[in-house]
């Protein structure tokens, strides 16, 4: 694909635009962030409702909640199948 352009020795006025589109920056910067600051509220709002169904859930049981927190302790996996009473042979 060729420019058509022999020499850069020359007034770029003359040459026109160099990439399409231009004078959109101001638009597409301002569609870019408020498309980030949209996505932001998108997903606090998802990751609060997670966190209250969550909530609502350990709630409702003290055992639930115990077997949680002690999986979260959790570095392997025979702690992991032993938190759930599982029997274990190493």
């Amino acid at each position: 694909m060729s420019t058509g352009i022999e020499t850069w020795n020359m007034n770029l006025l003359d040459i026109g635009p160099m990439y399409p589109f231009p004078g959109t920056e101001v638009v597409l910067v301002i569609i870019g962030i408020a498309t980030w600051i949209v996505w932001h509220v998108i997903q606090i709002r998802a990751e609060n409702r997670t966190y209250e169904e969550e909530e609502k859930h350990y709630e409702q049981s003290d055992e639930a909640l115990e077997n949680a927190m002690s999986l979260s302790s959790a570095e392997t996996l025979v702690e992991t199948l032993k938190a759930h009473g599982s029997n274990v042979k190493r």
